[in-house]
């Protein structure tokens, strides 16, 4: 039973940790009080106090019971009066506690005024201002008088404070679709008018924008005149964001426009616009909606027609959508035709374009026939490898064709070696003829060259073996032995010439580098073939150390897919000669002593392609461990990576953790991070618990402060394992007082995890409410404990909905209202942070959990504690992820303060090339995985675009590079449709756009493309 008098009494005292403790716990007790009255009075109180950390605890214990008061208009008023309170903690506990409260204020209409009164009013301080306006969202959902929402949010717009201006502009998009029809026209103006005129920047930008998202809740009589009153505005206007804003809503928008094709052509002539920027985007436009457009035959002649623009990037656009178009034109074989002539064109661009698409829309082409014979003629008419190449290509997928058109073989060959002495001539700078020929071609060319390459090495191998030389062999690379002797002749000299040619100082000359560099080609099929070419030739190379240091040279290269390549080639090598991968791993320990440094980088590359494979896995930790001691830098880094996961295969659990223990205190930090996190995840299966704890509880002191968080945050998951747990809560409390505040942080929450454990088993229902809102105010007191507000707090909002749900009166009307409240606060909090997509997923499923809470019996303990298990093993599971995303925003708190002054120009340059491969691989596995998917389009439009970065030098790539990602970002905003569902999309774009720290914009490009698959796509209207 609560000592209510007793806590009653403290609320008096002269010490102020007394009156603390007693507002504390009058708001973990509350509901248990029998004079629930005197405890409402004693809190008003409190709130009053001459201490200022009184005042703060007496605020969130009344947030906390706000929905048992007994006047919880009362509690409001006092917290509007609080925030004039002269102590800036105090004033934004009674910002947050207003914010919170108000869905269950019963006169929402004065709450929402007093709300606008304080963000308006002169004599509030900015953070009472602006802390109101961030958190806006939340309140204007359940705020009903939309109308009036819309009022004051306008006149926000002209305040003295940007901040607030811009904020309340950016949330008119909230309120729009929700208003009367008969009002919609007025705002519209409004809107307008507040793009056209506004004196800020900003909020003329952010009103530009909400003109698109609003669109298509318009009246439709008013949808035409509001389209053309858009690009009025985008015509005249002379700011460039607003204008940008505008064409980028261009794509959205187009649907809700009743003529569409009206819509169509005023895109099409901003395709001959002056400025580049909007050429630009009107052509990403068209791009985007081209589908939903029924005259295709017009869609057809507009981008045959935009080929011949002046600007390169409309022109290559345009090219690349004949290809798309032309599946779905009625009449494909006029439009064949139309191609077939265009291949004579005086402009070498649409002579080029009509060839190529000419070679791609083939397999929709209605009559095969009559089409190969078109290109037959064309390739006899024109002196085109490529073009014969095509015919040859079709020809082996069509057999049939072959039968009936006859194609002059000699004729093709000598036109190939012509070409090669030609190129020859031309390239006399550049090394490896055959690769470099064959990498300006096709993909079928370089397949050719592969596979072509690989039987030249291999055969040149075997006679060498067999003591034979034959020197009438022709051994022009690429090309296979001719049975006539005409073109022998013409076979030799073609030979000679590039021979000649490669004698003169070029390098890299031999054929295997020449196969090794194909091994990374961008397209899949000719990776493969090359590497499995390598593979059969490998053996019969002279210079193999050669070839595996270049190999493993390959596997650091700033591109993916050459990496890739030359990892699949180094596997299909080892596999050939030995067929387990345990064979490989000894491989790459031996070559990880090399002298070289390059051999030793390739090797650290390749160990964790390796590893997973390996049969025997139980003694890889203590190769890892040795590899720790490397000469080499990245090696132990690599190394370090896999020590957690190689902890648990080891079937010497104490000796690994003695060793890893060791690692901790090593020189090389990156080792000591994978050694601790080694020790982290690996304290449950260790035999010595108690030591292990111990151990823990020293690394919490550690001088390396990662070191300090990893362990302490693995002492909440250890406490439910560790053997003396009244020892080991002693030491966590020891451990709040540490003068490092993340460790005060995981002690704290730690806490919490070992209070779950007392809950879990506790004999009576009131023991088990005591141990869960102990675990409550734990971690109440860690999520207070961060010093930066971006880091997520996932424990405390999650127990302290369970928590409410499980004690209220009506469970399942509860959990459905908090676990909805629960999952918006905590998604607004973790907006800025990585793999959103899968936190979204992790929400849910916690989400579930709460819901599942509405339906567990009142007094039912054990429901109670299955309930409760399975939310703790369902964290513990997340656990990983979580971590990581607040070491993220720690490590980039602490970026932004130090390393970047100190790291350097080369550094930097460095780690945006790391940055910027991460981006094309997971672009390049997002495609892919989207084949057939509705955001296929979007997601493979992302990985071609990002495939084209290139970046060397910060100082001479930085425009460029920033030039294209804006194009991107430009793109992706034209055609993700602009839906509620999306609208979390569209923030994440605009806090990229808005980031002005280079490397960390890239960062968010990388973590971006995983949500690209979550993407709502529209279905086509049919209109």
């Amino acid at each position: 039973m609560s000592d209510q008098p007793g806590i009653h009494d403290r609320t008096f005292s002269q010490i102020s940790d007394e009156r603390i403790k007693a507002a504390k716990q009058l708001g973990v007790i509350f509901e248990a009080f029998p004079d629930r009255k005197q405890a409402f009075e004693d809190l008003l109180r409190l709130c009053s106090d001459r201490d200022s950390e009184v005042r703060e605890e007496a605020i969130s214990s009344l947030e906390m019971v706000y929905p048992n008061v007994p006047d919880r208009e009362l509690v409001w008023d006092r917290f509007v009066n609080l925030t004039a309170y002269p102590s800036e903690r105090v004033m934004k506990k009674a910002v947050n506690a207003l914010i919170s409260v108000f869905p269950l204020m019963p006169d929402k209409d004065r709450a929402w005024k007093d709300l606008v009164g304080l963000v308006n009013s002169k004599s509030s301080l900015e953070d009472i201002s602006r802390g109101i306006i961030r958190a806006l969202p939340n309140v204007i959902s359940e705020f009903p008088d939309k109308e009036q929402a819309w009022k004051d949010l306008f006149e926000m717009t002209f305040l003295d404070d940007p901040y607030v201006r811009e904020k309340a502009a950016s949330f008119l998009n909230m309120i729009f679709p929700e208003l009367p029809d008969e009002r919609k026209n007025d705002t519209w103006g409004e809107l307008m008018k507040l793009a056209d005129e506004s004196g800020d920047l900003k909020v003329r930008e952010r009103a530009a924008k909400t003109l698109g998202e609003v669109f298509s809740s318009l009246p439709d009589k008013k949808k035409n005149e509001a389209w053309e009153e858009m690009l009025e505005l985008a015509g005249k206007s002379m700011d460039q964001a607003v204008q940008k804003e505008i064409l980028l809503a261009l794509p959205s928008v187009f649907s809700s426009v009743p003529d569409n094709k009206k819509a169509w052509n005023d895109i099409f002539r901003l395709t001959g616009d002056e400025s580049g920027p909007v050429r630009k985007q009107a052509i990403d436009a068209l791009i985007s909606i081209f589908p939903y457009m029924p005259d295709r035959t017009m869609v057809w002649a507009d981008f045959l027609r935009l080929t011949r623009s002046r600007g390169g990037y409309v022109r290559d656009t345009a090219a690349d959508a004949l290809v798309n178009v032309f599946p779905g034109m009625e009449d494909k074989d006029s439009v064949w035709e139309e191609l077939i002539e265009l291949t004579g064109d005086e402009d070498e661009y649409v002579r080029r374009t009509a060839a190529d698409t000419l070679s791609k829309v083939f397999p929709h082409v209605s009559d095969k026939n009559q089409a190969y014979s078109d290109l037959v003629s064309l390739a006899e008419k024109k002196d085109s490898y490529v073009l014969r190449r095509v015919i040859k290509t079709l020809a082996s997928v069509c057999p049939q064709l072959c039968d009936e058109f006859e194609i002059n073989e000699v004729e093709m060959e000598e036109g190939e070696n012509k070409e090669k002495e030609e190129w020859w001539e031309n390239e006399k700078s550049k090394p490896s003829g055959f690769y470099k020929l064959a990498s300006e071609k096709a993909a079928f060319v370089r397949r050719d060259a592969a596979h072509s390459m690989g039987s030249t090495l291999s055969e040149e191998g075997e006679r060498k073996e067999r003591g034979v030389q034959d020197e009438k062999e022709v051994k022009v690379e690429g090309e296979l032995k001719s049975e006539r002797g005409v073109k022998d002749e013409r076979e030799v000299k073609g030979k000679s010439n590039i021979e000649s040619k490669q004698a003169g100082g070029t390098e890299n000359r031999k054929p295997a580098f020449d196969l090794l560099k194909l091994t990374g080609d961008r397209d899949n099929y000719v990776r493969k073939d090359a590497a499995e070419s390598f593979a059969t030739a490998y053996p019969y190379l002279s210079d193999k150390k050669e070839v595996i240091e270049e190999l493993l040279g390959l596997i650091l290269d700033p591109d993916p897919q050459m990496r890739r390549g030359a990892i699949e080639s180094l596997l299909a090598v080892y596999s050939r000669r030995s067929g387990k991968m345990q064979d490989i791993w000894s491989e790459l320990l031996k070559v990880s002593g090399d002298g070289d440094i390059g051999v030793r980088k390739g090797a650290a590359g390749l160990l964790s392609y390796v590893f997973p494979a390996v049969e025997e896995k139980s003694g890889i930790l203590f190769d890892l461990v040795r590899l720790t001691e490397s000469q080499d830098a990245q090696l132990r880094k690599r190394a370090a990576e896999l020590l957690a996961v190689a902890f648990t295969y080891s079937d010497k659990k104490q000796r690994a953790w003695n060793d890893l223990l060791r690692l901790t205190s090593v020189e090389d930090r990156e080792v000591r991070k994978g050694a601790v996190l080694a020790l982290a995840s690996g304290y449950t299966g260790i035999p010595d618990k108690g030591k292990a704890w111990s151990d823990l509880i020293r690394l919490s002191t550690h001088s390396d402060s990662f070191v300090q968080r990893a362990a302490t945050r693995a002492l909440g998951p250890a406490f439910f394992y560790v053997p003396d747990k009244t020892r080991a809560w002693r030491d966590l409390q020891v451990l709040i007082d540490n003068p490092y505040i993340y460790v005060r942080k995981y002690a704290l929450r730690s806490l919490g995890r070992a209070s779950l454990w007392r809950a879990l088993k506790a004999e009576n229902e009131a023991a088990y409410l005591f141990g869960l809102k102990e675990a409550v105010k734990y971690f109440k007191e860690a999520a207070e404990t961060s010093i930066d507000a971006s880091i997520p707090e996932f424990y405390y909002p999650f127990y302290e909905t369970l928590l409410q749900i499980l004690f209220s009166d009506s469970p399942g009307k509860t959990a459905r209202l908090e676990s909805e409240r629960y999952i918006s606060k905590v998604a607004h909090e973790v907006k800025d942070l990585e793999d959103n997509q899968r936190l979204l997923e992790i929400l849910e499923e916690v989400t579930g959990l709460l819901r599942a809470a509405g339906n567990v019996t009142a007094g039912d303990l054990p429901a109670q504690k299955k309930l409760l298990e399975t939310c703790i093993e369902t964290f513990d599971r997340v656990s990983g992820l979580l971590e990581t995303m607040e070491e993220d925003v720690i490590l980039a708190q602490k970026t932004v303060k130090r390393e970047y002054p100190r790291i350097g120009k080369v550094v930097l340059e460095q780690k945006l090339k790391e940055t910027l491969s991460g981006i094309r691989y997971k672009a390049r596995i997002a495609c892919l995985q989207a084949k057939g998917t509705p955001t296929e389009k979007i997601t493979c439009t992302v990985s071609q675009k990002v495939r084209e970065w290139i970046f060397q030098d910060l100082e001479k790539d930085r425009k460029e590079l920033d030039r294209q990602l804006d194009s991107l970002l430009n793109v992706l905003r034209a055609q993700i449709p602009n839906v509620p569902e999306n609208l979390y999309i569209f923030e994440k774009l605009e806090d990229i756009r808005q980031e002005q720290d280079m490397l960390e914009r890239y960062r968010r490009v990388g973590r971006f493309i995983g949500l690209i698959p979550g993407v709502r796509v529209q279905k086509a209207s049919g209109k």
